[in-house]
């Protein structure tokens, strides 16, 4: 009995003489077509796999800076004057009303409420001084050297009982220079809108009148008055 055995059919790519035509694949028979393969799929790019972050990274961008500048907002706007809510001449009355928030320090039944302060401020005159007026407690103060001192007389008129905490009398340059933004006055009073004598923070009559004095550069050329109360609210007082 004779047995034939089948020479083993090399690999595609391994043993095929040049110009012999591809072995069949293993299990194939001769004259069978072999199935198409199919194609390896195509990876996405990089823009394809990432257009959805795309599109949301401005909004998120946005939206970061919204709320990073309404922090700011929040805690730069109450501080400084910045706001103007009247513009008066000498001898007119500048009106201001403003809501602060109320620690109660003064009125204890006003403890973390909201008020509005309402005031009416009238400058009645502003001149330069030579010499210092003596503090009710303390020796008198010289005029430092290279400076010189004005005189700020204001009329003010507000229901008693106002709080007039942080008041500020500030004298403007031409040149937008600011002098006097202290709350307290230069004779060593605690409050600008108040008498020497007065106690607390509290205005006692329905109208007062005070003079403040304030230092100022030489050279400088005033031409406005400020009135205000820590801010931002402030009333603007033009000169002559």
């Amino acid at each position: 009995m004779t047995t034939l055995v089948t020479p083993a059919v090399p690999g595609p790519g391994r043993g095929t003489p040049p110009g012999a035509a591809p072995s069949l694949q293993p299990g194939m028979l001769p004259g069978s077509v072999p199935p198409d393969l199919p194609a390896p799929a195509r990876r996405r790019g990089w823009w394809r796999r990432n257009i959805v972050w795309l599109v949301l990274l401005p909004i998120a961008v946005a939206a970061a800076a919204g709320a990073s500048s309404f922090r700011v907002w929040a805690y730069w706007w109450p501080v400084g004057l910045h706001h103007e809510v009247d513009r008066v001449s000498v001898g007119e009355p500048a009106h201001m009303a403003a809501e602060y928030y109320d620690l109660g320090l003064s009125v204890p039944e006003r403890a973390n409420t909201t008020v509005l302060r309402e005031i009416d401020a009238t400058v009645t005159g502003i001149e330069q001084v030579e010499r210092l007026p003596p503090p009710l407690y303390s020796d008198p103060v010289a005029i430092p050297d290279g400076s010189v001192a004005y005189e700020v007389q204001v009329h003010f008129a507000a229901e008693p009982q106002t709080d007039v905490a942080l008041c500020q009398i500030i004298l403007v340059a031409e040149d937008g220079a600011r002098y006097g933004e202290s709350n307290t006055d230069l004779l060593g009073g605690p409050n600008r809108c108040l008498p020497p004598d007065a106690e607390g923070s509290l205005s006692e009559q329905p109208e007062w009148d005070v003079s403040s004095f304030l230092l100022a550069d030489p050279d400088a050329e005033i031409t406005q008055v400020r009135l205000g109360f820590g801010g931002p609210e402030y009333v603007t007082v033009d000169l002559p």
